[in-house]
């Protein structure tokens, strides 16, 4: 007897305070057997969204609350409101945070940029083919060669002529007869600009091309003249795009080969001369796009701007010097002399503070 109850004393469990524990309620049978549930790909109980969701929420609901920190952050509506006020609206809103309209406020920045739908502001397609043939050494060279002129010439046709002539009124449109037509809207465009004269300015250039022929007569002068056409002019590219994309709005460009001989002289805003000359004719090899809005019937075609292929070195222009007579030497020298230095400058103003009795304490 008294062997069994030292055994029943060694063996019973010590005494242990009274705790409560938190039951989950979450359905764990099965899982031993089955991969994905003890996993957790499948849920057991698919009613429920988490698989350990505690069956009194209640309980913790204030420690929920406190891991969320509310943060004020500016309405965006409130930016878009001040973008669409008035300049009065504006001020008064000022005044009322506090602020002085006129000097802790800055103005405002517009980024403004002209849209139109007849023209396009660029050059679909600058690629021009070489003139002649590169040299047969380099083999991979003239294999790319080879594939660029004959995808160039299959886009001619496929994104150019034969898009073109599918629109109303160009269905007879041949690029042989354009030549012509280009060396007349080339010469009235050069005109209008010599003379100044906008309105024939815009029935012979685009808006694109107006941008960048204005400034030379805005603040200077042009001088223009065709003496004669060296080689009879080419169509090198034809394309054919719409702008915006899939909308039906085609604007037709194509780029001609001209080479001409003629007179071309800038002059700045003191009648300085900046480029060419009056009297000195030049032989000149251009390629002169010009674009045709031809989603309409009454389009025309107008000088849209120009491409300068990588292979023909870009114009260099003259660099303004004038030669100094013996007269301006002179004067010069006799202005310098009369510059007094600041060395001198600054033993006199020493002298007159000792003078003064001023010292640098």
């Amino acid at each position: 007897m008294l062997g069994r109850a030292l055994i029943r004393t060694f063996l019973s469990p010590a005494p242990v305070a009274a705790c409560t524990t938190q039951i989950s309620g979450v359905h764990h049978h099965k899982e031993a057997t089955d991969m994905k549930r003890f996993t957790g790909v499948e849920r057991s109980n698919k009613a429920k969204a988490n698989r350990n969701t505690h069956v009194n929420e209640k309980m913790f609901r204030r420690m929920r609350g406190r891991k969320t920190l509310i943060v004020e952050l500016p309405e965006d509506s409130a930016k878009e409101k001040e973008a669409d006020m008035a300049p009065g609206e504006m001020r008064t809103e000022l005044l009322k945070r506090g602020l002085n309209p006129y000097k802790e406020a800055a103005p405002r920045v517009w980024n403004e940029a002209q849209v139109t739908f007849q023209s396009i502001y660029g050059i679909a397609d600058p690629y021009v083919p070489p003139e002649n043939p590169g040299s047969f050494t380099d083999v991979n060279n003239k294999f790319d060669e080879v594939k660029q002129r004959i995808q160039h010439k299959f886009y001619n046709w496929r994104m150019g002529t034969n898009r073109i002539r599918k629109k109303q009124g160009f269905e007879k449109f041949d690029v042989k007869t354009f030549c012509a037509k280009a060396e007349d809207i080339y010469v009235r465009a050069h005109k209008a600009l010599e003379a100044r004269d906008k309105k024939e300015m815009y029935r012979c250039i685009t808006e694109y091309a107006f941008a960048k022929m204005w400034p030379d007569v805005e603040n200077g002068s042009v001088r223009f003249e065709l003496v004669e056409v060296v080689e009879p002019s080419r169509v090198v590219a034809v394309r054919c795009f719409d702008n915006p994309p899939k909308s039906g709005n085609d604007i037709a460009q194509i780029t001609v080969r001209m080479h001409t001989k003629q007179k071309l002289a800038v002059y700045d805003r003191f009648g300085g001369l900046i480029l060419g000359s009056e009297n000195e004719e030049k032989d000149v090899v251009e390629y002169v796009v010009f674009e045709n809005h031809i989603a309409v019937v009454d389009g025309e075609w107008r000088l849209h701007g120009k491409i300068y292929p990588r292979w023909i070195e870009p114009k260099q222009g003259m660099h303004i010097t004038k030669e100094l007579t013996d007269e301006d030497m002179m004067r010069q020298q006799d202005k310098a002399k009369a510059l007094p230095l600041r060395t001198t400058e600054k033993l006199e103003e020493e002298k007159m503070k000792k003078e003064k009795g001023i010292t640098d304490d």
